[in-house]
Protein backbone atom coordinates (compact mmCIF):
# COMPACT_ATOMS: atom_id res chain seq x y z
CA UNK A 1 0.00 0.00 0.00
CA UNK A 2 1.31 3.43 -0.88
CA UNK A 3 1.97 6.19 1.58
CA UNK A 4 -0.73 8.27 -0.11
CA UNK A 5 -3.31 5.49 0.36
CA UNK A 6 -2.38 5.09 4.04
CA UNK A 7 -2.64 8.87 4.54
CA UNK A 8 -6.07 8.93 2.87
CA UNK A 9 -7.33 6.07 5.03
CA UNK A 10 -5.83 7.65 8.18
CA UNK A 11 -7.72 10.90 7.46
CA UNK A 12 -10.95 8.95 6.95
CA UNK A 13 -10.48 7.05 10.21
CA UNK A 14 -9.82 10.29 12.11
CA UNK A 15 -12.99 11.80 10.66
CA UNK A 16 -14.98 8.69 11.55
CA UNK A 17 -13.57 8.63 15.09
CA UNK A 18 -14.54 12.28 15.53
CA UNK A 19 -18.10 11.46 14.39
CA UNK A 20 -18.31 8.47 16.73
CA UNK A 21 -17.03 10.47 19.71
CA UNK A 22 -19.49 13.29 18.99
CA UNK A 23 -22.32 10.75 18.89
CA UNK A 24 -21.19 9.18 22.17
CA UNK A 25 -21.25 12.62 23.79
CA UNK A 26 -24.73 13.37 22.44
CA UNK A 27 -26.03 9.82 22.77
CA UNK A 28 -28.76 10.69 25.21
CA UNK A 29 -27.49 7.99 27.56
CA UNK A 30 -27.99 10.39 30.41
CA UNK A 31 -27.07 9.25 33.88
CA UNK A 32 -30.06 8.41 36.06
CA UNK A 33 -31.36 11.08 38.41
CA UNK A 34 -29.65 9.62 41.49
CA UNK A 35 -26.21 9.78 39.82
CA UNK A 36 -26.85 13.26 38.43
CA UNK A 37 -27.92 14.49 41.87
CA UNK A 38 -24.79 13.08 43.53
CA UNK A 39 -22.60 14.56 40.78
CA UNK A 40 -24.23 17.99 41.14
CA UNK A 41 -23.87 17.99 44.93
CA UNK A 42 -20.16 17.18 44.62
CA UNK A 43 -19.60 19.42 41.57
CA UNK A 44 -18.46 16.48 39.42
CA UNK A 45 -18.09 16.70 35.65
CA UNK A 46 -17.90 14.43 32.61
CA UNK A 47 -14.33 13.39 33.44
CA UNK A 48 -15.66 11.54 36.48
CA UNK A 49 -17.66 9.12 34.34
CA UNK A 50 -14.70 7.08 33.09
CA UNK A 51 -13.67 5.70 36.51
CA UNK A 52 -17.27 4.73 37.28
CA UNK A 53 -17.67 2.95 33.98
CA UNK A 54 -14.29 1.22 34.31
CA UNK A 55 -15.36 -0.15 37.69
CA UNK A 56 -18.85 -1.14 36.61
CA UNK A 57 -17.95 -4.75 35.85
CA UNK A 58 -15.09 -5.18 38.30
CA UNK A 59 -15.43 -6.18 41.93
CA UNK A 60 -12.61 -3.81 42.79
CA UNK A 61 -9.39 -2.38 41.38
CA UNK A 62 -6.40 -0.73 42.94
CA UNK A 63 -6.03 2.94 42.16
CA UNK A 64 -2.93 2.03 40.11
CA UNK A 65 -4.88 -0.53 38.06
CA UNK A 66 -7.64 2.01 37.51
CA UNK A 67 -5.11 4.62 36.36
CA UNK A 68 -3.66 2.13 33.88
CA UNK A 69 -7.09 1.22 32.49
CA UNK A 70 -8.00 4.87 32.08
CA UNK A 71 -4.65 5.88 30.64
CA UNK A 72 -4.29 8.56 33.32
CA UNK A 73 -1.52 9.41 35.74
CA UNK A 74 -1.71 8.06 39.26
CA UNK A 75 -2.13 11.54 40.83
CA UNK A 76 -4.99 12.41 38.45
CA UNK A 77 -6.70 9.08 39.09
CA UNK A 78 -6.25 9.49 42.86
CA UNK A 79 -7.88 12.92 42.65
CA UNK A 80 -10.83 11.54 40.67
CA UNK A 81 -11.22 8.66 43.13
CA UNK A 82 -11.19 11.05 46.07
CA UNK A 83 -13.83 13.29 44.51
CA UNK A 84 -16.03 10.33 43.60
CA UNK A 85 -15.59 8.86 47.06
CA UNK A 86 -16.64 12.12 48.74
CA UNK A 87 -19.72 12.13 46.48
CA UNK A 88 -20.58 8.61 47.68
CA UNK A 89 -20.17 7.14 44.19
CA UNK A 90 -17.04 5.09 44.99
CA UNK A 91 -15.86 3.22 48.05
CA UNK A 92 -12.20 3.11 49.05
CA UNK A 93 -10.64 0.43 51.20
CA UNK A 94 -7.17 -0.54 52.28
CA UNK A 95 -5.88 -3.76 50.71
CA UNK A 96 -5.55 -6.28 53.54
CA UNK A 97 -2.57 -7.95 51.80
CA UNK A 98 -0.69 -4.70 51.23
CA UNK A 99 -1.79 -1.72 53.29
CA UNK A 100 0.00 0.68 50.92
CA UNK A 101 -2.57 -0.19 48.22
CA UNK A 102 -5.97 1.49 48.04
CA UNK A 103 -8.75 -0.53 46.49
CA UNK A 104 -11.80 1.11 44.94
CA UNK A 105 -15.21 -0.27 44.05
CA UNK A 106 -18.69 0.89 43.24
CA UNK A 107 -21.07 0.88 46.18
CA UNK A 108 -23.74 -1.80 45.82
CA UNK A 109 -26.37 0.95 45.80
CA UNK A 110 -24.97 2.36 42.53
CA UNK A 111 -23.53 -0.70 40.75
CA UNK A 112 -26.65 -1.69 38.79
CA UNK A 113 -27.39 1.88 37.71
CA UNK A 114 -23.84 2.40 36.43
CA UNK A 115 -23.84 -0.99 34.64
CA UNK A 116 -27.13 -0.13 32.91
CA UNK A 117 -25.67 3.20 31.77
CA UNK A 118 -22.59 1.45 30.37
CA UNK A 119 -24.74 -1.08 28.51
CA UNK A 120 -26.75 1.74 26.91
CA UNK A 121 -23.58 3.58 25.90
CA UNK A 122 -22.06 0.37 24.51
CA UNK A 123 -25.07 -0.50 22.37
CA UNK A 124 -23.71 1.04 19.11
CA UNK A 125 -20.48 -0.92 19.62
CA UNK A 126 -22.41 -4.15 20.20
CA UNK A 127 -24.56 -3.59 17.10
CA UNK A 128 -21.44 -2.88 15.05
CA UNK A 129 -19.76 -6.09 16.20
CA UNK A 130 -22.94 -8.08 15.49
CA UNK A 131 -22.94 -6.84 11.89
CA UNK A 132 -19.38 -8.04 11.29
CA UNK A 133 -18.32 -11.56 10.40
CA UNK A 134 -16.26 -13.34 13.07
CA UNK A 135 -13.09 -12.69 11.04
CA UNK A 136 -13.91 -9.02 10.45
CA UNK A 137 -14.77 -8.65 14.14
CA UNK A 138 -11.41 -10.14 15.16
CA UNK A 139 -9.60 -7.83 12.72
CA UNK A 140 -11.55 -4.80 13.97
CA UNK A 141 -10.69 -5.56 17.61
CA UNK A 142 -7.06 -6.22 16.68
CA UNK A 143 -6.92 -2.90 14.86
CA UNK A 144 -8.39 -1.06 17.83
CA UNK A 145 -5.81 -2.66 20.14
CA UNK A 146 -3.02 -1.52 17.84
CA UNK A 147 -4.52 1.99 17.69
CA UNK A 148 -4.64 2.10 21.49
CA UNK A 149 -1.00 0.93 21.72
CA UNK A 150 0.19 3.46 19.15
CA UNK A 151 -1.78 6.22 20.85
CA UNK A 152 -0.14 5.35 24.17
CA UNK A 153 3.29 5.34 22.52
CA UNK A 154 2.64 8.85 21.23
CA UNK A 155 1.97 10.02 24.79
CA UNK A 156 5.20 8.43 26.03
CA UNK A 157 7.42 10.22 23.54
Amino acid sequence: MTTEAVDTEAREILQLLAQVMACFKRSGAEPPAELRAAAERANLGPRHAAPLLALSFEDELSVSELAERLGLSLPTTSQLVGELSRAGLLERAEDERDRRVTLVRLPDAHREVVQDLLLRQAEPVRRTLERLSPRARADFVAGMRILAEESARTLES
